[in-house]
């Protein structure tokens, strides 16, 4: 077991070294979720968090890992399958001379302690087996019951043919931390959303993904809100709409109980809807916007555009020129690190309104920070659908304005006067 666990080791390594986004033993819950997109996009294998979770040593096991895991871990860092990675890490001549310096005299009094070891793991493994499912078997369908926020959805599902020690949960979205246990008797479950966006709900059986559906909750128009470690606070339409821009001041956050200067305050914009048609591959997104606001407890003045897609986001932060080492770009799956990358053009002098620029054409994305080229990402095929366009701010911020193009054509615009 310590040698496999050793080789797992090896292996992530490996995959450390190929998706850059720092050591595995400072990743979350949102880094495991990069790790399973990506692998997902390479091999066609889904392998769930809490799989790579503990594949990886952050959760405990003390069982063998699946061979079909291991597979597909060693089809992803370029491998056929997880005997030829261990082949390399373990050649032939090394392991054949090993066995030749074993005495055949220890196997007078290993094989009777073998066969009492494999009858124990023989009995172990029937007891503790777990069946593989044919998803196909199984029915899952999603509705919300509103088009506002908080929305509650409705899941309807049939896990009625496993096992009575089979466990069946429903997962809102990536977060594992929101999966909710379900009787495999019952036919209905409900959640609600606090947030909108687009989100992959998810069926799981003893930890495996069964079957995925799409969640849509859109906002009605622009919404703002104050971001909690909890529940979101819901801003009314005088309290952000303020000489026609989208703007939260100090004086909005003091009326919900919230003071900028005695603790960090986080306030997002969304606009989650459905534009008609427009995709990663051929967009123009502009932005004019401002974080208005800096103490000693918000230094950074951090801003962050979020363009929503159905397959994920594109993050675009910027913040003062002195705090861009923390801050981190993210588009189609690859995540930019600015303690590892040179991030310079998104720090940003706020004494007036800063221009994002995200133009994506021919297969390229370029990111422009006041009408100069900041940085680019490949564009993969197949395109994805855009549904959305979040802003956040560290403290206050404004919008004075924002457009979106497709195939140039305009679908949306805010604040821009004829």
């Amino acid at each position: 077991m310590e040698n496999f666990k050793k080789h797992i080791s090896l292996c992530f390594e490996r995959i450390e070294r190929k998706l850059s986004i720092g050591s595995i033993d400072n990743w979350d819950t949102k880094d495991f979720q990069i790790l399973s997109d990506s692998v997902y996009k390479e091999t066609g294998t889904l392998l769930s968090i809490s799989t790579l979770k503990r594949l990886s040593g952050r959760v405990n096991y003390r069982s063998k890992p699946n061979r079909s895991s291991l597979d597909t871990l060693a089809k992803y860092i370029g491998y056929d399958n997880w005997r030829m990675f261990l082949l390399e890490m373990e050649p032939v001549n090394y392991i054949e001379t090993q066995r030749k310096e074993k005495s055949w005299k220890w196997f007078i009094y290993v094989i009777p302690i073998l066969l009492v070891i494999l009858a124990i793991s023989i009995f172990h493994f029937f007891e503790n087996s777990t069946t593989i499912y044919d998803p196909s078997d199984f029915k899952f369908s999603v509705k919300s019951v509103t088009t506002g926020l908080p929305n509650s959805v409705i899941f309807k599902y049939d896990a009625s043919m496993i096992g009575e020690k089979d466990k069946v949960e429903i997962q809102q979205d990536w977060d594992e931390r929101k999966r909710v246990i379900v009787d495999k008797n019952d036919s209905i479950s409900t959640s609600i959303y606090y947030h909108p966006g687009f989100f992959k709900s998810k069926l799981v059986v003893n930890d495996s993904i069964i079957k995925e559906k799409n969640v849509f909750i859109p906002s009605n128009d622009w919404m703002a809100t104050i971001e909690t470690d909890s529940l979101p606070i819901y801003l009314n339409n005088e309290d952000f709409r303020i000489d026609g821009e989208l703007s939260v001041r100090t004086e909005s956050l003091k009326k919900y109980g919230k003071d900028p200067f005695e603790s960090k305050t986080l306030v997002g914009f969304y606009q989650i809807r459905d534009f008609g048609g427009v995709y990663t591959d051929d967009f123009e997104l502009t932005a004019l916007l401002k974080n208005n606001f800096k103490s000693g407890n918000t230094p950074c003045q951090g801003a962050q555009v979020t363009i929503v897609s159905e397959v994920g986001p594109i993050v675009v932060p910027i913040c003062n020129k002195g705090c861009i080492s923390d801050i981190s770009l993210f588009a189609f799956g690859e995540r930019v690190d600015g303690k590892k990358n040179d991030l310079e053009n998104f720090g940003v002098d706020y004494t007036d309104y800063v221009q994002l620029k995200c133009v994506s054409k021919d297969q390229e994305l370029v990111i422009f920070v006041n009408e100069e080229p900041a940085y680019s990402f490949n564009v993969p095929n197949p395109k994805s659908k855009i549904i959305g366009v979040c802003i956040f701010f560290e403290g206050t911020g404004s919008i004075k304005n924002i457009k979106l193009t497709g195939n140039a054509r305009e679908v949306y615009s805010f604040g821009f006067r004829g």
